[in-house]
């Protein structure tokens, strides 16, 4: 006890026939060290338990990804709330496109767009509803043409995690050109006719308040 008061700070000792007489700063110091000791402890707990759980949630992550079919690798874009990345709109010049895409994955093949749908029930026999074809093949000619990279393949994931592969290859590419060169030929046309029978797509169109067809 002698040697942690010479050594505490704040400290005050007298010697007296051989004995050290403690007054009460010194014990207040020495409640403080040994609190202060007591919290770098449980700071050094809390830290490793923090660490250990990171690593479990990564390797559950990991693994949900790999069960579902998400390819490993960094994901570096978001276009979803809560995340931290800033998702910036993509343009390509070349296709006369523009959009943001929900995540962006660099892998080892190159760079894969995803794209999550609400849809409660996604086509059967492993197929994709048109539409999301064609937006997903959109982002990966946006990401191939304003990135520079090569870009394999997309996906579009269905809620119960069902995930559907999108193949980027020339003939996908050529058959995009036609149906952007498509959409531009109807946008010059003074009617166009509706052509479905969905009213769920047309709760969701951005062109159902000038819409005589609405069918909602």
């Amino acid at each position: 006890m002698a040697r942690a008061a010479r050594t505490i700070p704040g400290c005050r000792r007298w010697l007296s026939l051989g004995r050290i007489r403690r007054v009460s700063s010194c014990r207040a110091s020495l409640l403080l060290f040994l609190v202060g000791v007591v919290a770098m402890n449980l700071v050094l707990v809390l830290a490793t338990t923090l660490a250990v759980l990171a690593l479990v949630f990564f390797a559950l992550s990991r693994r949900v990804r790999t069960r579902i079919g998400i390819p490993a690798g960094e994901i570096f874009y978001q276009d979803l709330g809560g995340q931290p990345f800033q998702a910036e709109v993509l343009r390509s010049f070349l296709w006369g496109i523009s959009g943001k895409p929900d995540c962006l994955i660099r892998t080892a093949e190159g760079v894969v767009p995803l794209e999550f749908k609400r849809s409660k029930k996604a086509p059967a026999r492993g197929e994709i509803y048109p539409n999301h074809r064609i937006q997903n093949l959109a982002y990966c000619a946006l990401v191939e043409d304003q990135m520079r990279v090569r870009v394999p393949y997309g996906l579009v994931i269905y809620a119960g995690q069902q995930v559907r592969r999108v193949e980027y290859t020339d003939a996908s590419r050529t058959w995009l050109a036609q149906v952007i060169d498509e959409v531009r030929k109807a946008r010059m046309l003074p009617i166009v006719m509706r052509n479905h029978h969905i009213s769920g797509r047309c709760s969701g169109c951005g062109l159902r308040p000038h819409c005589d067809q609405s069918l909602i």
